[in-house]
């Protein structure tokens, strides 16, 4: 929404974290609906990878880069980079320390990485997301700063406030952000 503020975002709950058929359903229903970009946050994220290729729509991939299963589609993706969490536990266990049993990070804490660029984003859009990477890597960027409302107009996130990435009260969010058009 900084770059287009009138984009809107749709999204569907298919109710778990695995269910393919669901997924499949889901993707083309947006598709019909005229959905150009999709994502996801499923555990297995090839079959609406697959499905919004076949469709000739975009895609930005979640858990690991599945650039592979659409080459001419797969713009970029968030990855979570298991490095980083292992070696806390391994280092702890290691050194005799308690074994952390919550973990909290993103970007900047190396939890997780963006899949590089696929062949079809512009250099203009490449660097425009590395700058803002590049600003978050150093703090001078935050997503959850209010005056942030939810897709009723409630106020979620005061304005003057600003809430980290891995601010635990992001957890208890129960409510989509303006611009989502769906229902939690």
């Amino acid at each position: 929404r900084s770059v287009h503020p009138d984009i809107t975002c749709s999204v569907i709950f298919t109710g778990d974290w695995s269910m393919p058929v669901k997924e499949a359903e889901a993707t083309n229903s947006l598709a019909d609906q005229g959905v150009d970009v999709f994502t996801m946050h499923v555990d297995g994220p090839k079959v609406i990878v697959e499905t919004a290729a076949k469709r000739g729509k975009y895609v930005c991939g979640y858990h690991a880069s599945q650039a592979k299963l659409a080459p001419n589609a797969y713009l970029t993706g968030a990855e979570w980079n298991w490095v980083t969490p292992y070696k806390q536990i391994v280092d702890a266990a290691r050194t005799g320390k308690p074994h952390p049993n919550f973990l909290r990070g993103g970007l900047k804490e190396g939890f997780v990485k963006t899949s590089p660029y696929g062949a079809m984003v512009p250099e203009g859009a490449r660097k425009q997301a590395d700058a803002i990477k590049a600003a978050m890597l150093k703090d001078e960027f935050e997503i959850f700063k209010g005056e942030i409302k939810d897709n009723t107009g409630k106020v979620v996130i005061a304005k003057g406030t600003t809430m980290k990435q891995i601010d635990p009260a992001l957890e208890g969010m129960n409510y989509l952000v303006e611009g989502v058009i769906g229902k939690v």
